[in-house]
């Protein structure tokens, strides 16, 4: 089973369904209108590993695993 992202054709709502694989392109019922006219998208992710190459490559993930909470001078307290 996977979360799949749709798209009502009428309404425009969007709306997420745990499904199977194999009826991931079905159409499906939109909770908002009870349309079936709804199509699948393309959902955006993001991941991060870290590691040392995501260490030495990533600034964001360099300054967010120093810092821990805080993070940099603005937020660590060390400005004093």
């Amino acid at each position: 089973m996977a979360l799949y992202e749709y798209k009502c054709a009428e309404c425009e709502e969007r709306f997420d369904l745990m499904r199977s694989m194999s009826a991931a392109n079905e159409s499906a019922e939109c909770p908002e209108c009870g349309s079936s006219e709804s199509r699948r998208l393309i959902s955006n992710f993001a991941s991060v590993t870290p590691g040392a190459s995501a260490m030495s490559t990533n600034p964001m993930m360099n300054a967010r695993m120093a810092g821990g909470g805080g993070g940099g001078c603005c937020g660590g307290g060390c400005c004093g």
